[in-house]
């Protein structure tokens, strides 16, 4: 590789990195073509990017950006996957842990989400987070329960009143015919 495309790759990284929500860092020894290929569909299907890199390259590209931390990582067989996205984040680290449950020699190295560098345990504990919207419906329900159960008193008072019209009603059905 020249050095004017080294120098062009280093800035698409950097480009890359700046704005970055979080990075998954990956060691893919022992994976075939065809399952990094699958892999990188479906990161690319849940809003990420997955590159393997030149791992010099790459230390020079963290550099200045949220990402420098894992500058130290990057050796043997890395592969880097990111997303600018939040709501892509635990989508993303979901599909990384599914794959390498099924796919042994993926190994989860190391991340980083918005400047925190979390090891794989911790991408396990996110990707069993749930999704945005989830957590936002949770919420809405929350805030919605009382005041359904406040209608629903309201609406009783009224039901009740009607019960016992109807009881009488029939109650009054019923002798009307024998006094006749």
């Amino acid at each position: 590789m020249k050095k004017e495309e080294k120098e062009k790759q280093v800035a698409w990284l950097q480009d890359q990195f700046k704005g970055v929500k979080a990075v998954f860092l990956m060691d893919f020894k022992g994976l075939t073509v065809s399952e990094m290929n699958t892999l990188r569909s479906e990161v690319r299907v849940r809003g990420g990017s997955l590159k393997v890199m030149k791992n010099t390259l790459v230390r020079l590209a963290y550099k200045g950006t949220d990402v420098e931390c894992l500058g130290p990582d990057v050796f043997g067989p890395r592969a880097a996957v990111w997303t600018h996205s939040d709501d892509s984040v635990p989508i993303l680290a979901k599909t990384l842990v599914d794959f390498a449950k099924t796919h042994p020699n993926l190994g989860l190295v190391k991340g980083e989400l918005q400047g925190q560098v979390f090891e794989s345990s911790d991408l396990e504990a996110l990707a069993k987070l749930p999704s945005r919207e989830e957590l936002l419906g949770r919420v809405l329900g929350t805030m919605l329960a009382p005041i359904s159960a406040f209608v629903g008193t309201l609406a009783a008072v009224p039901r009740s009143f009607l019960t016992v019209l109807k009881a009488i009603e029939e109650k009054k059905a019923e002798s009307a015919p024998a006094e006749g």
